[in-house]
């Protein structure tokens, strides 16, 4: 069985627990006696639709009466334009993003209090994480993929405002700079000597930029610009 971190937040401080979120018995017992629950689990690939979309925490959260804050994707969105907004509709175009607009709508519905929390990629953990393992060992990236990478720490204190905040619905919580995949490369330190741009393939959306406006009007945290963070 899968095993996926969670982060439960009890009455008595937070914690993390390693459980399977397929099983709705151990989803239950996590829940319980949890104040929040900031849901992170995802799986790209194969299992996609049951971690994604049947791994929601939302029932356990709702019967529990726990605050949830649902992580989401960019990658709900087709990219024909970028800046997206809270009311887009997402349309996606491959079953990653697929899977997850899914479980927007299983979270939304089962759990009307919820956050959907829509980010991008995710950089500058305490250990190089997957966008800084990209950057070391690959060497052919996107220059008309364009995303709004947001530092780790950023999106942590932005969610642990979020949990004291009475927002429900869909937030986006992008970083400032609209960066494409080769940029973001270069910004993380790879090799220019060993670079090659390349474009998208059809099952990748070309922008999907997040507008994230209403989280600043909302929250203290900044959500800084990658160029302002590493350069």
């Amino acid at each position: 069985m899968r095993a996926t971190w969670l982060h439960a937040e009890p009455s008595g401080g937070a914690e993390w627990v390693r459980a399977d979120v397929r099983d709705p018995l151990t989803v239950r017992g996590v829940a319980a006696g949890c104040e929040a629950v900031i849901h992170t689990a995802y799986v790209q690939g194969d299992g996609a639709w049951e971690v994604n979309a049947d791994g929601s925490l939302a029932v356990a959260a709702a019967s529990r009466g726990a605050r949830l804050l649902h992580l989401s994707t960019d990658l709900v969105f087709d990219g024909r334009r970028g800046r997206y907004r809270e009311d887009d509709v997402p349309a996606p175009v491959n079953e990653y993003g697929r899977s997850k607009a899914e479980a927007e709508v299983r979270v939304t519905r089962a759990h009307p209090e919820a956050v959907v929390v829509r980010t991008s990629l995710l950089y500058g953990g305490t250990e190089p994480g997957p966008q800084e393992r990209l950057a070391r060992e690959h060497t052919r990236f996107f220059v008309d993929e364009f995303r709004s990478p947001v530092h780790v720490v950023d999106l942590a204190h932005a969610l642990l405002e979020l949990v004291e905040l009475g927002y429900a619905g869909p937030l986006h919580l992008g970083g400032a700079d609209a960066v494409s995949r080769f940029d973001f490369a270069m910004l993380l330190g790879a090799d220019s000597d060993r670079l090659e741009g390349v474009n998208t393939t059809p099952d990748r959306p070309a922008d999907v930029t997040l507008d994230s406006s209403r989280a600043a009007g909302l929250l203290h945290t900044r959500l800084r610009g990658v160029r302002e963070v590493l350069s």
